[in-house]
């Protein structure tokens, strides 16, 4: 009997210790989060469709979306959140990721095919034709909602917005059957764009304090702005904005 008293205070306590934490959620708590993984790019124009001359030539340009210019790369981002209420958090990210600019058929120069090749901006002075590593930064806000926080299999839904900063570009056009070649072109000017999106993921606690997941979503992206280089194909160069989709894999913890 008083084994009986005794215990079933504790007993109560706990259980009520495990209700309070189950209804509290993710309020409160910090979370730091690691991702890595690619990106597709889902639609926009990088170059527009365009006719006129170049070195006095007849010359064509065809219209290119960005994922005929924009191979598969790393994407690697780390985030720090917070718990603003059971069900939601706020958190800050940044990011890095390398997109691999291709060479490409661009149109034609003299009646004959043209080719793209791009290259790093200021002051580039390279004419190899391959792929180009180009390099991006990122930041953004953002306010995650967890459908069910108190499971240990946690899916979300976020809105996020912020800032990207991308390098400037160089094109050089060859047409080799006609022994021509526009080299060293202003393609896009570097600088800070805007973005904004929406992310969907799920996490899995591992341990109370350990997760792994899976993330991703879709971006808005601004377009980089055009020098308007080739004076005799005007609209070239006019970039529209273009979405993409990242997928990413998460590790992190929360405390």
């Amino acid at each position: 009997m008083k084994a009986r008293r005794f215990v079933t205070p504790v007993v109560l306590f706990l259980a009520a210790g495990c209700a309070s934490a189950r209804a509290e959620g993710i309020a409160g708590k910090f979370t730091i989060m690691v991702q890595a993984g690619t990106q597709s790019e889902v639609s926009g124009t990088a170059i527009a469709a365009a006719s006129g001359t170049m070195a006095g030539k007849p010359a064509t340009i065809d219209e290119k979306r960005y994922r005929d210019l924009y191979g598969a790369a790393l994407r690697v981002q780390g985030a720090v959140g917070y718990g603003v209420a059971p069900k939601l958090e706020l958190f800050a990210r940044g990011s890095y990721y390398e997109p691999k600019v291709n060479a490409i058929q661009v149109g034609t120069f003299d009646g004959h095919e043209m080719f793209a090749c791009f290259e790093p901006g200021s002051g580039s002075t390279g004419t190899s034709c391959g792929p180009l590593k180009t390099k991006e930064w990122g930041a953004e806000l953002g306010l995650r909602f967890y459908i069910v926080p108190q499971s240990r299999l946690k899916s979300y839904l976020a809105a996020v917005g912020g800032v990207r900063h991308n390098d400037e570009l160089l094109v050089s056009f060859s047409a080799p059957d006609a022994g021509s070649a526009v080299l060293h072109v202003p393609f896009s000017q570097g600088g800070t764009v805007a973005v904004f999106g929406a992310d969907l993921g799920v996490l899995f606690d591992i341990t109370p304090s350990f997760f792994v997941g899976v993330d991703t979503g879709i971006r808005w992206q601004q377009g980089p702005n055009g020098f308007g280089a080739l004076p005799g194909m005007a609209g070239w160069d006019e970039h529209s904005g273009r979405w993409t989709s990242p997928v990413l894999g998460t590790i992190g913890v929360r405390f």
